[in-house]
């Protein structure tokens, strides 16, 4: 006893005390859930409070992020309203009352309000929350049994809590367990193979009509599943093909390669000009044109060829081949569906600049503010255009078949008969994958492509783990016969561009 007050030897288990910022609540509102197990301890702070009610109203973030704030929100309301909020939780941290005095939550955890104290800003939210965060600590001071921990999404914010030397971690909840991008599914295994399994593949049937049982091939590096592409190689003949799970058979392609007879090889077809380079670009073109795939997740670096190849599939699966552009009729893909897609050609993508550069208020109506996030698609179809003597982008906004959609908008959508595109998907959060695919109708068809690249996510609250392309691809691994998925490895727009992979 000293001054008359008692000091509490403190438990022999360590507390954690875990301080999460706004960023890691938006993320995830179910992180308080997780954090509140039994030893530890959840702090909430002011600033926090004040920034969920913030970005509940905010104009410049996507509906998503104003959706999970408002969760978040009224999560916390819950527990209020349930009279588990402590106060004064310093009692605890500065060793004057046992932790063990603290009601609990359902979960097990302590959750209190900030202490009370002087709050330092400068202006700066992040500021605000490192200056509590160090505070938390400065009382748990020569107790020893304390960890206090903030937990943040905001990679500055980590950066800046390891120079101030306070402990800080993003969350684990609710993440994918991945090592580095490459584990994430690719969509394509590449097999050598005797010479043997190539020969009885090309004796099986007649052509597109050829398969291969899975068990007739060597082992694969992982479980098949539907529409896993393969791509076999003897030498230097090679077959690229498409798993059948049905069928429990390597199945040949059907509309982006034709079988040339007089060679006795497969040769890529050429639709609207373009011709795929290697044989990941067949398989993604394949899946793009078949009409019973209605998902199709294409991911690759930069100059790979995603925003091409989705471009001239969408054109010609809306426009067909325009009769002045002459091409052999045996590369024509065949049994081809008539017009479909009745509500036509809808374009979105994240609206994340690649820079700390805003561009500011864009005038002009909805599709003004929205043309320049969809510039990468304009620049296509116009290059599509004119390969081809043709106007494609005329003939779709003519017919009223060309929309173009901000992410911001989609709720309580419906889209149906349509054709979509999603550009840079890597810049969604798990709030525009969630709100993304719950749009989507059985009589449309939906083309997903970014780049994992960590160099190429531009919203600062997510990364290669977290993102919405990512968060997409491993939850639709392997879902059904009408999904597909192909990972890009190679970029095509030069020399200058490649060398630019060294930056």
């Amino acid at each position: 006893m000293a001054g008359g007050v008692v000091r509490f030897k403190l438990e022999m288990k360590p507390i954690d005390v875990y301080i999460p910022d706004t960023s890691a609540l938006v993320e995830n509102p179910d992180a308080l859930d997780q954090l509140l197990k039994p030893g530890n301890l959840v702090v909430l702070l002011h600033q926090v409070l004040e920034e969920l009610g913030r970005l509940q109203g905010s104009r410049t973030k996507s509906e998503g992020v104003r959706a999970a704030a408002r969760v978040a929100t009224r999560k916390i309301l819950s527990y209020r309203d349930a009279g588990v909020i402590q106060h004064n939780p310093e009692r605890f941290l500065r060793g004057d009352a046992p932790f063990d005095s603290f009601p609990t939550t359902a979960g097990g955890g302590v959750i209190a309000w900030e202490p009370n104290g002087l709050a330092i800003t400068n202006g700066d939210g992040d500021n605000a929350i490192i200056h509590a965060a160090r505070r938390i600590r400065a009382m748990g001071n020569g107790n020893g049994r304390l960890r206090v921990v903030l937990i943040s999404e905001d990679s500055n914010m980590l950066l800046r809590c390891d120079a101030l030397g306070l402990a800080a971690e993003p969350l684990r909840f609710g993440k994918l367990e991945l090592k580095s991008p490459a584990d994430v599914f690719d969509g394509v295994v590449e097999l050598t193979v005797p010479d043997a399994v190539i020969d009885a593949f090309v004796a099986s049937g007649a052509p597109r009509e050829r398969s291969l049982p899975l068990d007739a091939l060597p082992t694969l590096p992982q479980e098949p599943v539907w529409n896993l592409g393969l791509v076999l190689r003897a030498g230097e003949r090679e077959v690229v093909a498409r798993v059948d799970l049905e069928r429990n058979a390597a199945c040949e392609l059907r509309f982006a390669q034709y079988w040339d007879s007089r060679r006795g090889t497969w040769t890529p077809r050429t639709v609207l000009g373009f011709t795929p380079a290697d044989p990941r670009q067949v398989l993604g073109l394949e899946f793009l044109l078949d009409p019973a795939t209605q998902l199709v997740v294409l991911d690759g670096p930069a100059g790979s060829g995603k925003t091409r190849m989705t471009v001239v599939a969408a054109l010609y699966l809306l426009c067909g081949q325009p009769s002045n552009f002459k091409v052999h009729q045996r590369s024509q893909p065949l049994s081809m569906p008539g017009p479909g897609y009745d509500n036509g050609l809808i374009l979105l993508r994240p609206e994340h600049s690649s820079s700390r550069f805003e561009m500011g208020f864009l005038p002009g109506d909805h599709d003004d503010k929205l043309s320049p996030w969809l510039e990468p698609f304009f620049q296509a179809i116009r290059s599509v255009s004119l390969a081809n003597g043709h106007d494609f982008q005329r003939d779709l906004e003519a017919a009223g078949r060309l929309t173009l959609l901000s992410t911001s908008l989609l709720r309580g959508l419906d889209i149906e008969n349509s054709l979509v595109l999603v550009d840079e998907l890597q810049n969604g959060d798990r709030h525009l994958a969630k709100t993304l695919m719950s749009r989507f109708c059985a009589s449309s068809k939906v083309v997903l492509s970014g780049c994992l690249d960590p160099v190429q996510i531009d919203n600062p609250y997510v990364d290669w783990k977290s993102n919405a392309l990512t968060r997409i691809k491993q939850a639709y691994r392997g879902f059904g016969p009408y999904v597909a998925q192909v990972r890009l490895v190679n970029n095509y727009r030069g020399p200058i561009s490649t060398k630019a992979d060294e930056l």
